[in-house]
């Protein structure tokens, strides 16, 4: 295993600078295409044009959005056009307008360690439970009818603002025709009363369950969507930020990496957000079995997953108990360090495996997948699964709004909290893995897989929430995800600290605080020639841009369905 790590570091530092050639200022995707093509864009300014100098652009295609937190513009422009639109003094960059998708898999039942539990009568006694914070969710939408995002009452929504990004035909509603939005938007803020009280066995809550809603429908019914869409969510959550105390932004959605982040449309705009004072949550993505670059999964964390910007999350199974002695790592988790950049990616892991959260029963999750409706025996007095209110789903997308809703708790407690702050803290408190390595098995092939419980597999640990809302720190810094520097000559690898980092020996990433100078690593074998890395093998080193293996062949069909049917044991 440890050389596919190697491996893996070894390609993401191979990019080429061939694909860059033709025009520095057009991303590499959009040459070679076929004369007179459409083709979605997004146009980044050296100045911000105003809405009526964009018109200046109309003989280059048809402007869709004005993306000004970026300096930039959604266009659909022909092929034959782009050079000319590039050679322009005032256009810096054109990027592909590129899908995005929900980044989930949907599973059986494994409730997790904080969306259910069964003393029911800690139900309104939590000392924090996210009141006047403002969630913005990115994703599919909301299902407004939810009896559990009421206030604590019953007699409100708490979601305070609805709306729709997604421009496709038939498909401008703010509604959650897909289901993924509802139960993400649960595991942050349900407040569990459909669960709490009658002959139940689980209480099935959100982290934050008073906390407040901002839902911008980004996913269409099949759970895709675009980045200029996403973008101009980001902006509609930065202006609204101070009207709603959005304080939480969740990105329970990816694509592949395709350039470093200083060129990433994505990743530009999770910056903006990030500096405007908002805690960017962002799955990590579901290619952690992604072997087809000879890698194991390491250097498949997704965009914008790959901005230092944002606390990236993998996803975590808790074997279905609440003890974390046998918790381990999915075998699906994305794992770093991010390609181009090379930024040590996750941040941290949370429960992500068949978590129960909100179903939306008129989506197509539910019409696809309804056996993994919960049976109301779970929580309730009846068995009459048709009356499900529940359901059952996996992946990063379930890990990340853990993460949200912990963040949101943690800015009710201190409002003065900075986003670099929570993430600080967040990392800091995470519980350590004890053992290096686990293995989960594919309970449909049998297939039984191995992952090294490193830094680019789970991070800084897992998420705990009670030690973060207990913890006094109060970190000065940045918390800007550090960048590795790896030497294949002697096999070592190192962190790229940026300045003014938290970073330090006995911050977050030293060994008297993340790995123990005993547990897992010792004091210096980390970042040693053979504690990760190996000291040979280098197999693979072009592989993935000679021949865009790993996302050009992305996971089966036939292996998507059944991680979609059964997820990890």
């Amino acid at each position: 295993m440890k050389k596919h790590l190697r491996t893996a570091i070894l390609i993401s530092f191979s990019i080429l600078g061939s694909a860059f050639a033709q025009n520095p200022r057009i991303h590499s995707s959009l040459t070679n295409l076929e004369p007179g093509q459409d083709v979605d864009v997004i146009v980044r300014f050296r100045d911000v044009p105003t809405k009526a100098a964009l018109s200046h652009y109309a003989e280059y295609g048809r402007h869709k959005a004005h993306l000004s937190v970026i300096r930039s513009s959604a266009m659909t422009v022909k092929s034959d056009q782009l050079a000319a639109l590039a050679e322009d003094p005032n256009v810096e960059y054109i990027a592909p307008d590129s899908a995005v998708r929900a980044t989930t898999f949907a599973g059986g039942p494994d409730y997790g360690w904080m969306t259910a539990l069964d003393i029911p009568n800690n139900f309104g006694t939590l000392p924090y439970d996210g009141t006047g914070i403002g969630v913005a969710i990115l994703d599919s939408g909301l299902r407004p009818d939810q009896d559990q995002l009421q206030n604590s009452a019953g007699t409100a929504s708490r979601i305070v603002y609805l709306q729709n990004f997604v421009t496709t035909q038939n498909q401008k509603t703010t509604n959650d025709l897909y289901g993924h939005g509802t139960h993400v938007a649960g595991i942050i803020g349900s407040n569990g009363s459909r669960s709490f009280g009658g002959s139940y066995t689980y209480w099935i809550r959100g982290i934050a369950p008073n906390v407040n809603l901002i839902s911008l429908r980004v996913l269409d019914s099949s759970g895709a969507g675009q980045d200029s869409w996403v973008i101009s969510a980001i902006q509609t959550a930065i202006q609204l930020k101070s009207q709603y105390n959005i304080r939480v932004m969740n990105l329970s959605l990816g694509r592949p990496v395709m350039g470093p982040c200083s060129n990433d449309p994505l990743c530009q705009a999770v910056q903006q957000a990030w500096q405007a004072g908002i805690v960017v949550v962002v799955a990590a993505g579901n290619e952690g079995r992604n072997n087809s670059a000879g890698t194991q999964g390491y250097g498949t964390v997704s965009v914008p997953g790959n901005s230092p910007y944002c606390i990236t999350v993998g996803a975590l199974n808790t074997v279905a108990t609440l003890s974390r002695t046998d918790d381990k790592i999915t075998s699906y988790s994305s794992k770093g360090p991010t390609l181009f950049d090379h930024i040590a990616k996750p941040d941290i892991v949370a429960p992500g495996n068949r978590i129960l959260s909100l179903q939306n029963p008129n989506s197509v999750l539910t019409a696809s997948y309804h056996q993994n409706a919960v049976p109301v025996s779970v929580y309730g007095k009846s068995t009459n699964t048709n009356n499900a209110v529940y359901y059952q789903m996996s992946g990063s997308s379930m890990a990340a709004p853990m993460v949200s809703g912990a963040a949101a708790l943690m800015v009710q407690k201190n409002p003065k909290l900075t986003p670099d702050q929570v993430k600080a803290i967040l990392m800091k408190t995470a519980v350590k893995f004890t053992q290096a390595t686990s293995q989960a098995t594919d309970p449909t092939t049998g297939k039984t897989y191995t992952s090294e419980n490193d830094l680019f597999t789970i991070g800084a640990g897992s998420l705990d929430v009670q030690a973060a809302l207990n913890s006094t720190d109060v970190p000065t810094g940045s918390a800007q995800s550090p960048a590795v520097k790896f030497n294949s000559q002697t096999g070592v690898a190192s962190l790229v600290l940026p300045a003014n980092a938290l970073w330090g020996t006995n911050a977050l990433w030293g060994t008297s605080v993340v790995w123990g100078t005993s547990v897992v690593w010792g004091t210096n074998a980390l970042w040693g020639t053979a504690a990760v890395w190996g000291a040979s093998g280098t197999a693979g080193f072009n592989a993935l841009w000679g021949t865009n293996a790993l996302w050009g062949t992305s996971t089966p069909a036939s292996e998507a369905l059944n991680l979609a049917l059964n997820g990890d044991n």
